[in-house]
C-alpha cells in the first residue's frame, strides 16, 4: 500500500506562517556565515519572490522545484558565490530546520502503521515536498521509517502528484500492481486523483474541509487513519478483531 505523509501521518503543531518565517530566520543565519551582506528584510522579499514562482511553476506544471534550486537562485541575486552547489545544498538543510520540530503524528498513526506492518503490509511513502532530506528527516525523528519498505519524494524525481510518474516509480519500487495496492491520502487533488489515474483504489482522509473539484471521486472517504485500517482490512479479507490480535 502506499501512504502519503504531510496532514495524512503528520500534521504541523503551530501555524504555517510562523514555521515559515523561523525557516526564513535560520537560512539567513546561515547565509550570513556564508558572507552576504544582504539584510534580512533583502534576502526575504528576493527568497520568497523566488519560493513563490517555484510553488506556482509546480502548482501549474506538477514538477518540483527543489528547495536546493530556489536557493541557488537566491544566492546569485544577493552575490553569493556557489559554483559547485554546496552552500545550497547545506542552506537548504539549515531552512529545515526549524520546521522539523514542529511536525508531529496523529493520535492513531503509529498504531495503524504497526498494526499494518505487523500484518503483512508492505508500504510505500510518497510525498509531495521541496526537500527529500527533509521527509526522510521527519520520518527519522518522528520514528516512522521502519514502516516503510520504499520512500518516494517529489523532490527526488522532479516530479509532483497526481503526474503519474511518482505512482509508477513507488508501485516498481515495492514491485506490485497498481491493481493490488491501496493508496491512502488526505488531497483529492494529489493523492485521490493520481491514484486513480493509476488504477489503484484511493481512501480519501478527510481532515478539513476541501474545495476540489467534484469529478475527484475516491473509493472511500474516512475521518481517520483507524477508518482508513479498518477499510483496508475488510478488502483484504480479514476481520478488524483478528488484525487486533495479529491473527492476519
Amino acid at each position: 500500500m502506499l501512504v502519503d505523509l504531510g496532514d495524512t501521518l503528520v500534521h504541523l503543531n503551530r501555524p504555517w506562517d510562523d514555521v515559515f518565517q523561523d525557516n526564513l530566520e535560520s537560512l539567513y543565519v546561515f547565509l550570513k556565515s556564508a558572507g552576504t551582506n544582504s539584510t534580512f528584510e533583502e534576502f526575504a522579499r528576493v527568497f520568497i519572490h523566488e519560493y513563490e514562482g517555484a510553488s506556482a511553476l509546480s502548482q501549474f506544471y506538477k514538477v518540483e522545484v527543489p528547495m536546493s534550486d530556489i536557493i541557488s537562485r537566491v544566492l546569485r541575486k544577493i552575490k553569493i558565490k556557489d559554483s559547485h552547489g554546496t552552500v545550497a545544498h547545506s542552506a537548504a538543510r539549515e531552512y529545515y530546520r526549524p520546521e522539523l520540530g514542529s511536525w508531529q503524528v496523529y493520535p492513531d498513526t503509529l498504531k495503524t502503521l504497526t498494526e499494518l506492518r505487523g500484518n503483512g503490509f508492505r508500504m510505500g511513502l510518497i510525498s509531495n515536498a521541496k526537500s527529500d532530506w527533509a521527509v526522510r528527516s521527519i520520518l527519522g525523528k518522528l520514528d516512522l521509517a521502519k514502516f516503510f519498505d520504499v520512500v518516494v519524494t517529489s523532490a527526488a524525481l522532479r516530479v509532483r502528484k497526481p503526474r503519474l510518474d511518482i505512482f509508477s516509480r513507488a508501485l516498481a519500487a515495492l514491485d506490485v500492481k497498481a491493481a493490488e495496492t491501496v493508496l491512502v491520502g488526505d488531497s483529492l487533488q494529489a493523492d485521490i486523483l493520481g491514484a486513480k489515474l493509476a488504477g489503484i483504489r484511493a481512501i480519501y482522509v478527510s481532515r478539513r474541509p476541501s474545495d476540489h473539484p467534484p469529478y475527484v471521486v475516491p473509493d472511500v472517504t474516512v475521518n481517520s487513519l483507524s477508518e482508513a485500517l479498518v477499510q483496508i482490512i475488510n478488502w483484504n479479507g480479514a476481520s478488524v478483531k483478528e488484525i487486533s490480535h495479529g491473527n492476519l
